[in-house]
């Protein structure tokens, strides 16, 4: 497997610069995964047969988006670690992982501790957070007028919010924009044809 996931790297984000020590990273969070995943509810079963793609490279395609790897990152409702434990094996150094299902968080302390990966994760829920970050990320955790609720507890003034959308991104849109005002970017999914990735900025609430 470690030959074809390397490859499959290469032909996916041939931009990125990613060793075969940081695949077999990958690998032993795969394994992992797999064994837990039969307990607990972590990812959907069918998504394993295509882990690298599906999960890892998902993940990764918004390291161009990113382009600091010291930014303060946040992965909110994480889950199985998605985007942040990937882009913390991938290298970048300051991100935190939310998680308020206990159970999730102990299987990412495990994926931690196996590939001596360098993450904070904390066991609460999004809306108790108190510190600032650049970047507030999300993959198909919530209604995109929710991140943006959560997106304004935990932002400077500059700070970046990049979402991963399925097919109901446009509706999303039109309904946070009821309630927010916030300037975006569409960005094609890699990965789903029928996905995007939505950066947000500039976040503020509608009164009135």
């Amino acid at each position: 497997m470690h030959e074809l996931s390397f490859n499959l790297f290469k032909s996916y984000l041939p931009q990125l610069n990613v060793s075969r020590e940081t695949v077999e990273k990958y690998e032993i969070y795969f394994d992992l995964l797999k064994l837990w995943n039969k307990t607990i509810s972590l990812v959907q079963e069918k998504t394993l047969d295509d882990f690298f793609l599906r999960h890892v490279i998902d993940s990764l395609q918004i390291v161009d988006l990113i382009d600091n790897s010291n930014s303060s990152i946040v992965d909110i409702g994480t889950g199985a670690g998605f985007p942040g434990m990937a882009l913390a094996i991938y290298g970048y150094k300051n991100i935190a992982l939310v998680e308020s299902n206990r159970k999730k968080t102990i299987f990412l302390n495990e994926a931690r501790l196996k590939t001596k990966t360098s993450v904070k994760i904390l066991n609460e829920r999004a809306e108790e957070l108190n510190d600032k970050y650049d970047f507030i990320l999300s993959r198909a955790c919530s209604s995109l007028s929710n991140l943006l609720s959560l997106m304004s507890n935990v932002s400077r003034e500059t700070s970046v919010g990049i979402f991963h959308k399925g097919v109901t991104f446009l509706m999303e849109i039109e309904e946070a924009k009821l309630n927010w005002t916030f300037d975006y970017e569409l960005k094609d999914s890699i990965t789903d044809k029928n996905s995007k990735i939505i950066i947000v900025r500039n976040v503020g609430r509608k009164y009135g």
